[in-house]
């Protein structure tokens, strides 16, 4: 009901209300905009800058346009299905942009510039740190990663001088990522955060953000979100350097 190119385009405080509205959209419905301002802990402006930049013209159309697809979907007698395919293909339409690929671009030249990579990440994001170490590594470079949030680093910050860490992250805001980026950031190392918003603490503390924008999917305080995105920039940033470590091979032949 949201276009995922316009949910991508929210700033914080829009996007806090996005999430409430797609968490509670039954109760929305019946909602004042003072409820939902109150509700979702922004103004009664943020709410109605949010419906315009949905494409309504203003808080009773987007209420209405609630009940309709609430409607529709009961008429189809069958309840939401989980289907990613849409925030993926947008996805995979953004990859191929130039601003997306100048952003690739700069990532690589970075990776191809250090003497060492690390890859971080917790829970999920763990497990893929590890496959993206892996697999970057298969370039020749020195890539390790880091399964230990609680690691200390080097005392002495010129030691991680030509290091770069990628961190993963879905939220942003896990507060063992955001202690190990603090200690990064008091090192000489650059930090590339692969996450899905450009709006969290992790971003702001990173020198490069990729970020994925996927509708996030929580079980309690567990994150579904899919990772299907992170695993495709992880293997296009290794083979777009081992593409670059082979031209530099062919130039000096």
């Amino acid at each position: 009901m949201f276009p995922y190119d316009k949910v991508q385009a929210l700033n914080g405080l829009e996007t806090d209300v996005y999430a409430y509205i797609m968490k509670h959209r039954d109760a929305v419905e019946k909602m004042t905009i003072r409820e939902l301002a109150s509700e979702s802990h922004v103004s009664t402006t943020t709410i109605l800058r949010f419906a315009t930049k949905m494409g309504y013209a203003g808080f009773a159309e987007l209420k209405f346009s609630l009940k309709q697809d609430r409607l529709n979907q009961e008429h189809q007698g069958h309840p939401e299905q989980y289907d990613i395919t849409v925030p993926l293909a947008d996805f995979f339409r953004k990859v191929n942009s130039r601003d997306f690929t100048d952003l690739l671009d700069q990532a690589v030249k970075w990776l191809a510039a250090a003497n060492q990579i690390y890859t971080f990440g917790i829970g999920s994001s763990g497990y893929l740190a590890q496959y993206g170490a892996r697999f970057i590594a298969n370039t020749g470079k020195l890539t390790l990663p880091i399964v230990d949030p609680f690691q200390p680093l080097a005392d002495d910050p010129t030691i991680l001088k030509h290091t770069v860490f990628l961190i993963l992250s879905v939220s942003g805001e896990t507060k063992e990522v955001l202690d190990m980026v603090t200690q990064i950031r008091r090192t000489d190392a650059q930090i590339i955060a692969v996450t899905n918003r450009t709006n969290s603490t992790l971003a702001h503390l990173s020198d490069l953000v990729i970020a994925y924008y996927m509708p996030e999917i929580k079980n309690g305080s567990l994150n579904n979100t899919t990772q299907v995105p992170v695993v495709y920039l992880l293997e296009l940033l290794g083979h777009r350097l081992e593409k670059l470590r082979m031209g530099e091979e062919e130039k000096s032949e």
